[in-house]
């Protein structure tokens, strides 16, 4: 960016043309990628010039000038410190929570929400914001980029290694050891960002920060090189990324831009306010709210060049790095935008009155959702949400009604009227149910790890026991605090939060119960993904056994598999080398339709009904962001509570409470209030989209336009292959309100042609499966989509 532009306009003006440079040559990759501008070959080439000559320049540039008198070593070790907890507390859990455990997805999941793309990204916005005030901020990056490249990245390196040990035959185990102990020195050793800051230290050492006009110049031509490229680069890898999280796969790729995004920065000024760097509270506040943005910062993309070198998880992590990079732009903007706010002008009492305006205008719409939520459980689907895991989701958007209500009241009220029934009344309202709100997170999780593990007839005295606990509780504690505590007058300098209306007192008893809902809810958690995995496992077993038993003879009974389930179920049991289809391939090849159209049937309709019923997958993601609702408000209660002086930071954690405990129906909306009475809409709407498509057939090329190599590879497949991969993949299969027989995925087609040896990797086998569509040896269902690699449903030609 032009540093003239950077010296007229203000911080913020800055930020804000940083950000669109940012994205904007993302965008750009990835209209370059997504119209093949740029093959997969060309991108390999611009990835190895970045990672091996700009990046490693800039950081020796970079360090080399730096003058290490000036720099806060202090600040350094707390980001280490912050680092360091959240890698192994996500290491540790992701461990434990998995069966078995996968070391080297757990290490990938840890350095996801560790390592910062400190360089392409981090640079220009730290650059645009600090340049002016504290253009120190901007070198302080190249040294923070090391506690994750030299401390805490080989660490992971270590499980990564080992769980590419575990996957191949180990016939000598010492010398797997010292193999393994070998690449990983060598990787740390020979790595050319680590080596580069080794030796831009000792270049630092010898020339005193200031390097010889020559080698200035020559790196500066590398280090300029870098921005662009890496932007671009990231650009490029998003291609085909975006359509695979949907359904079960939000699930994981939102918790870790979660801790990314929103729990890495506030430990990170935490960990600054404790340790204390600044020479007075004023530095200490500007490092401390530096230290967050800085953790706002998204995943570096060196993550995704280590998911394609150990093979693991690769869509998942490029899915998330996507979804981090673009949410990451509007929680650094508003972040910034806040701390320059709260520097420069407002005063508390602007903000307090800004609050207590967002807090009403959060609770009205809170309120209303919550009608509607209690219409839809109660009258609308009343037989459906009588199941174990509706029972407490209904009380708790019942508390979330109770406290709406009380913010209103709360919102009406001036200082004049603390202590009296009104007052009484609203306080009561609100903190019954912010806090049965927690216990009933919490009351969720227990219910849904005993769904694995025990009967249902124990879960429903369970829940008698937990919904007595969750209401009692709560109404206990409210009444010890009325009766024993004197109400506090909120001062100018205060934000008048409605949450600790009755000072410290309320503040302390908030983080008891945060700590204990957070703890117990996350603990659940990890013991059902455990029984979860053991049941999967089980249940596999059982179905190997179950196919070597019956191996004399074929069953004609069968399922109807849902398009949307085919990843979560075929590609778990296919890497066994085992055919496991819903459909027995031998029934249904395109001569023996009618047979298939004679026994394809819903299995089980009753255990379907109760599990969908249950809706275990919502309630999930419904904990998780309550979860991430629990974690800001423990954030909050512990600012509040050591009485730091108001900064933009504090401000952001108070708005941001407001809107995750005052708007928690809303949440509850999105994931329940969408559903209910309006399946007859949603059946309606697909019947036009799909008339839409079908007025729209793909136009293939003529017979004479296709080129020799497509034809004569149609000719091999129809006379070598044809018949093997009908029997292999082809099968019954339902999508939405309609039953296919005969057909597969496109998915399922690539896996193939990778199997057979017809293809070395997808990329190829997407190609070979345009070939033959194009050719017309096979077509989609509706024929208005070509061939992807994804679950469109297609169906060999007679």
């Amino acid at each position: 960016m032009n540093t003239s532009l950077i010296e007229q306009d203000s911080p913020l003006d800055s930020l804000y043309l940083a950000l669109g440079q940012c994205f904007g040559i993302i965008i750009c990759g990835y209209i370059a990628g997504r119209l093949e501008v740029i093959t997969k070959t060309e991108a390999n080439g611009l990835n190895t010039f970045i990672g091996t000559f700009s990046l490693p320049a800039l950081i020796f540039l970079s360090i080399a000038k730096l003058d290490f008198l000036k720099v806060n070593w202090k600040f350094l070790l707390a980001v280490f410190i912050a680092k360091s907890i959240v890698f192994f507390v996500v290491l540790i859990i992701s461990i434990i929570s998995t069966r078995p455990s996968n070391f080297g997805r757990s290490a990938l999941f840890a350095i996801f929400t560790t390592q910062s793309n400190d360089f392409a990204i981090g640079y220009p916005m730290i650059n645009a914001l600090y340049g002016s005030s504290h253009p120190e901020y901007s070198a302080y990056l190249y040294l923070m980029a090391p506690i994750s490249l030299v401390a805490l990245n080989p660490i992971g390196f270590v499980f990564l290694e080992i769980a590419k040990r575990h996957q191949g035959a180990v016939n000598n185990l010492e010398s797997n050891n010292i193999d393994m102990f070998k690449a990983i020195v060598k990787g740390i050793a020979f790595n050319p960002v680590l080596l580069m800051t080794f030796l831009g230290i000792l270049g630092n050492i010898i020339f005193n920060h200031n390097l010889p006009t020559m080698i200035q110049v020559l790196l500066e031509v590398f280090g300029n090189a870098f921005s662009a490229t890496a932007l671009f680069l990231l650009g490029l890898m998003m291609v085909g990324k975006i359509h695979k999280l949907k359904g079960g796969a939000l699930v994981i790729p939102g918790i870790l831009i979660l801790i990314k995004l929103i729990v890495l920065p506030l430990i990170i000024r935490e960990s600054v306010i404790f340790l204390s760097p600044g020479d007075n509270v004023t530095e200490t506040s500007d490092l401390s709210t530096f230290g967050f943005l800085y953790g706002t910062i998204p995943t570096a993309p060196a993550l995704f060049i280590f998911t394609l070198r150990y093979n693991i998880d690769i869509d998942l992590i490029a899915s998330a790095m996507v979804v981090c990079t673009f949410l990451a732009a509007p929680l650094i903007f508003i972040s910034a935008k806040l701390i320059n706010a709260i520097g420069s002008a407002g005063s508390p009492v602007d903000y307090a009155e800004q609050l207590k305006v967002f807090s009403l205008d959060t609770s009205a719409a809170s309120t209303t959702a919550c009608l509607w939520l209690l219409i839809c459980f109660i009258i609308i689907k009343r037989k459906t949400f009588q199941s174990e895991t509706h029972r407490c989701t209904l009380c708790l958007i019942l508390a979330q009604f109770i406290t709406g209500v009380g913010v209103i009241i709360w919102a009406r009220l001036d200082d004049n009227s603390i202590g009296t029934f009104v007052w009484y009344a609203q306080f009561i309202l609100i903190t019954l149910g912010v806090y049965a709100s927690r216990f009933l997170t919490a009351a969720i999780a227990i219910t849904l790890l005993f769904l694995n593990c025990q009967t249902t007839a124990f879960i429903e005295n369970l829940q008698k026991w937990l919904l007595i606990i969750c209401w009692g509780v709560p109404v206990i504690i409210i009444s010890l605090i009325c009766l024993t505590v004197i109400p506090v007058t909120p001062t100018n300098n205060e934000l008048n939060n409605p949450n600790f209306q009755f000072g410290r007192v309320q503040v302390a008893v908030s983080i008891l119960i945060l700590v204990f809902c957070f703890f117990v809810t996350v603990g659940c958690l990890v013991l059902r993904q455990r029984y979860y995995e053991r049941n999967v496992t089980l249940s596999t077993y059982s179905n190997l056994s179950s196919l070597v038993t019956n191996s004399g003879g074929l069953s004609t009974g069968r399922n109807i598999v849902d398009v949307e389930d085919l990843l979560t179920t075929t590609n778990r049991l296919n890497s066994s080398g085992v055919n496991l289809n819903d459909c027995p391939n031998e029934l249904c090849g395109t001569n023996e339709d009618h047979d298939c159209n004679r026994h394809c049937q819903l299995e089980n309709e009753n255990e379907t009904e109760t599990l969908d019923d249950r809706q275990v997958l919502r309630h999930l993601v419904l904990l998780i962001l309550l979860l991430c609702s629990m974690f800001i408000g423990l954030a909050m209660s512990v600012a509040t509570l050591i009485m730091e002086q108001m900064t933009g930071v504090y401000t952001e954690l108070a708005f941001l409470d407001v809107a995750l405990v005052f708007g928690q129906s809303l949440i509850s909306f999105g994931i329940f209030g969408l559903d209910p009475g309006l399946g007859a809409l949603s059946y309606w709407l697909r019947n036009i989209l799909r008339k839409c498509r079908m007025e729209k057939e793909l136009q293939l090329p003529d017979e004479d336009s296709l080129s020799p190599e497509v034809k004569a590879f149609r000719e091999q497949f129809r006379r070598c292959y044809l018949l093997k991969c009908q029997a292999r993949i082809a099968a019954c299969r339902r999508h939405l309100l309609r039953t296919y027989t005969g057909v597969f995925t496109g998915s399922d087609l690539v896996s193939w042609l990778i199997e057979a040896g017809i293809a070395s990797d997808r990329e190829e086998a997407t190609y070979y499966g345009r070939c033959l569509l194009d050719s017309r040896v096979l077509n989609h269902i509706d024929s208005t989509q070509h061939f992807y690699d994804r679950n469109f449903l297609y169906t060999f030609r007679g």
